[in-house]
């Protein structure tokens, strides 16, 4: 399975492999994540793919859950998954 993450532009352009991100999970509302980022890999297009968009992915990533973006601030998270491949986009 591949999470499909969007976050900030800015933190786009930094992310990188084994830095971390925080972003909302597409297509769940209010379920913010944070990422520690793993090793980014080749992405190769979908047809389905928005041509307007960019996407990169990355593999090996610990993904942490939060119901909302305070408790993630706060550091309240439902759950972690390891070793998951996480699609960035903005």
């Amino acid at each position: 399975m591949i999470i499909f993450l969007k976050i900030s532009p800015k933190a786009y352009k930094r992310a990188q492999s084994y830095t971390n991100v925080v972003g909302l999970w597409e297509g769940k509302e209010d379920c913010w994540m944070y990422v520690e980022l793993g090793e980014e890999f080749e992405y190769i297009s979908h047809p389905k793919d928005d041509p307007n968009t960019d996407f990169r992915i990355f593999r090996g990533c610990t993904v942490s859950i939060a119901e909302s973006k305070e408790d993630l601030k706060a550091g309240i998270v439902a759950t972690t998954l390891l070793n998951q491949t996480v699609k960035i986009y903005y």
